[in-house]
């Protein structure tokens, strides 16, 4: 430590002596620092004094460079800068907006959409402008306007009414509803489509706030509306219009071949219209479309109409017995039928939907006949099976002339084994034409003249014929009341009745051979029988009764006056006939073993005498 103190001590300086030249210098320097702090301090008391003055003179005025919507406001009273302001405010709010949407632009002003300036409030911040903050702020902020200017932006109110009233005026000319694609079929039977079209809706409110923005920012760029897209239903319907138009654009021809001529039918392009069905439906994924099937219902019923001129049944052969030799000669040949095939052509017509073309060519099935006239032989009619007589001795011309026609419909029927047997299908209708005449009738309560009386001799013979040959019998109904003519021999409750389409006689051939029926009308015994040639049954046919009870007496007879008759004649048209319940056993066998145990109930009403008293004035 020592030695470092004596080393410090051992330090020596070198010593710098001032000259006259040195002295003058930092003389000058001295004076010169006084010059500038006085001419500093005189700049300083003025600026203090400009400021104090500027404050002075714009005590009551706005700030120089202060600016409001373009306006210099510096030097006005707040009163000028109002007025001036309000002057500005019609050009200032008559700034252009443009609307813009498809090529379609309409301008309008602020002020149409609803902006409002608040003027005063614009002039108060004008002159609040460098007089909000503290001392040195306020003068920066005075000097800033004073050499660069100050920008007061105005405030802006909006009131949505007007913007909205004007937007909805321009949404009615761009809003369009949704529409559908649809397929429009002209009286003219053109086909055109009308394409579908997305619907659009203006967003108002959104739209609006654009309009608002771009004001505030006094930016003339376009404001593309704000529009919304509802997209249509139903798009998909070329595929529809194809078809459509192919079916539409010529006549449909329905044909079917039959071997021995040929059946078409012509359907002209309105009609088949009314036959189409075009309706929507949407896909799995939403997507709608028109699409196109026949109504199958319609065209369900039409092939029925058109089937009457197609279809024939099928004619069994009939045949008849030699009674001399015992031949079998073919009475009438046998003949297919034909049977338009409804189903299948209704597929064939639907299949037109995916391959329209102008010509179709419909099934028909073939049916053959039960008995055909080449099997005469494998039928063995050499035997008689079953037989019936009547008699209708007595009976007037009409009647016997009513009996021999219906009996003919019978002669060389042929009924299948287990066929069923019916009267009224082999009857036909019982008219003039058929040559049926008028006779006495059955009629209600009464007797009356109608055409065809007489048949029911021709139903209760083949009922008999049935019954004794031990056959189902399957329907059989009794008259009203007792017939003198079916119950000779027999005695009441073995006749049948008939009444087309409701009242019917039916057996059925339930055996396994077939049955051949031969009618034979002997006009000169007045009788009718009814043979069945077959192959033999073994059946046995044993009759109980008939058992007749509660017999009710017809009644005191009844006087009808008649004007058409002469004055004091009295004419019988009733005769008396009591009423009764009849009931007749029937008990079929074979080889011992029960087929058949029948119960024939027929309940007769009585039947009083009725007497026609002329009140005519003709003697």
């Amino acid at each position: 430590m020592n030695k470092v103190r004596q080393h410090m001590v051992g330090i020596s300086y070198p010593t710098r002596l001032l000259t006259p030249r040195h002295l003058r210098t930092a003389f000058a320097l001295r004076h010169m620092f006084a010059a500038a702090l006085i001419v500093l301090s005189s700049l300083l008391v003025a600026l203090f004094l400009a400021i104090v003055l500027y404050q002075i003179v714009f005590l009551e005025r706005i700030f120089i460079g202060v600016r409001a919507m373009g306006v210099e406001l510096g030097g006005m009273t707040r009163s000028q800068a109002l007025a001036a302001l309000t002057t500005r405010s019609d050009s200032y709010l008559s700034f252009p907006v443009v609307l813009r949407h498809n090529g379609q632009t309409w301008v309008v002003s602020l002020r149409q959409v609803g902006a409002v300036l608040d003027i005063p409030r614009a002039v108060t911040d004008a002159y609040a402008f460098g007089r909000q903050g503290d001392l040195v702020g306020n003068i920066l902020d005075q000097l800033g306007a004073l050499f660069f200017g100050a920008e007061i932006n105005p405030v802006i109110r909006y009131d949505s009414g007007p913007a909205n009233a004007l937007l909805a005026e321009v949404a009615r000319q761009v809003n369009r509803p949704a529409r559908d694609a649809e397929l429009i079929i002209q009286p003219d039977l053109t086909v055109l489509i009308l394409p579908a079209q997305s619907g659009l809706s203006v967003d108002i409110d959104a739209t609006r706030s654009l309009v608002h923005q771009r004001a505030l920012a006094r930016d003339l760029a376009p404001v593309d509306l704000v529009v919304r897209e509802t997209p249509p239903a139903i798009v998909e319907i070329e595929p529809a219009y194809q078809i459509v138009h192919g079916l539409l654009s010529a006549p449909l021809v329905l044909s079917v071949a039959l071997p021995e001529r040929r059946v078409e039918r012509v359907i002209p392009p309105d009609e088949l219209l009314s036959m189409l069905i075009i309706q929507e439906e949407a896909d799995q994924d939403g997507a709608g479309r028109v699409v196109v099937a026949f109504d199958l219902d319609k065209w369900k019923s039409y092939l029925n109409d058109f089937a009457r001129e197609v279809d024939r049944a099928p004619v069994n052969a009939r045949f008849q017995i030699d009674l001399q030799n015992g031949g079998v000669s073919v009475l009438q040949p046998s003949q297919e039928g034909y049977q338009l095939d409804v189903e299948q052509s209704l597929a064939l017509i639907a299949g037109l939907i995916q391959r329209p073309v102008h010509h179709l060519e419909l099934p028909v099935r073939v049916i053959p006949p039960v008995v055909h006239s080449d099997a005469v032989n494998a039928m063995h009619f050499a035997d008689i099976v079953a037989e019936a007589t009547t008699t209708f001795k007595g009976s007037s011309e009409a009647r016997v002339r009513n009996i021999r026609v219906a009996a003919n419909k019978f002669h060389g029927i042929v009924v299948p084994p287990g066929a069923l047997f019916s009267f009224n299908e082999h009857l036909g209708p019982i008219t003039a034409a058929e040559g049926y005449e008028s006779s006495l009738i059955i009629w209600g309560d009464r007797t009356a003249v109608g055409i065809g009386g007489g048949i029911c001799q021709v139903s209760t013979t083949l009922f008999r014929a049935a019954f004794f040959g031990g056959f189902e019998i399957v329907e059989r109904w009794a008259h009203g009341y007792r017939v003198s003519w079916y119950e000779i021999e027999f005695g009441p409750g073995l006749d049948a009745t008939i009444y087309a389409p409701n009242i019917d006689f039916k057996f059925r051939n339930d055996t396994e051979h077939f049955l051949l029926i031969q009618s034979y009308v002997d006009q000169e015994a007045g009788t009718l029988t009814f043979r069945f040639y077959g192959t033999p049954t073994r059946r046995q046919v044993a009759v109980e009764g008939p058992l007749v009870e509660e017999v009710s007496s017809p009644g005191a007879p009844e006087y009808r006056q008649e004007p058409s008759l002469p004055k004091g004649t009295v004419k019988q048209v009733e005769w008396p006939r009591e009423g009764a319940k009849v009931t007749v056993r029937r008990i079929v066998t074979q080889d011992g073993t029960v087929i058949h145990q029948d119960e024939f109930v027929s309940r007769y009403r009585p039947w009083r005498a009725v007497y026609l008293v002329g009140t005519g004035e003709g003697g």
